[in-house]
């Protein structure tokens, strides 16, 4: 009975992650400037629930959607500014070795 994981967003500040075998503080990806902040929530959302129905792990797929709300938070607008799959996986491979997981 229950919920199976919990994340909970924390903004700038990154997200958090809990299941019955692990629990995670993910510190939010850089973002150079904050352009709009309008959509982070729902393109993290997007990019995560995305992820897991692609069969990634759920540390993978906050990642993602972490990914992807630094990205959109630097771009003007909502839906204009969501990444999509391929810009999602060019921008985590530039943090590889570095990025907040």
């Amino acid at each position: 009975m229950g919920p199976k994981f919990v994340v909970i967003k924390k903004g700038e500040h990154g997200a958090m992650f809990f299941s019955e075998h692990e629990m995670y503080v993910m510190p939010a990806y850089p973002t150079p400037r904050v352009v709009d902040p309008t959509g982070a929530g729902d393109s993290f959302l997007g990019a995560f629930l995305a992820a897991l129905a692609q069969g990634e792990a759920l540390r993978a797929a906050v990642l993602r959607g972490s990914a992807a709300a630094a990205m959109v938070v630097a771009r003007v607008g909502c839906a204009p500014a969501m990444p999509d799959r391929a810009e999602l996986d060019t921008f985590i491979a530039g943090y590889a070795g570095n990025s907040p997981a």
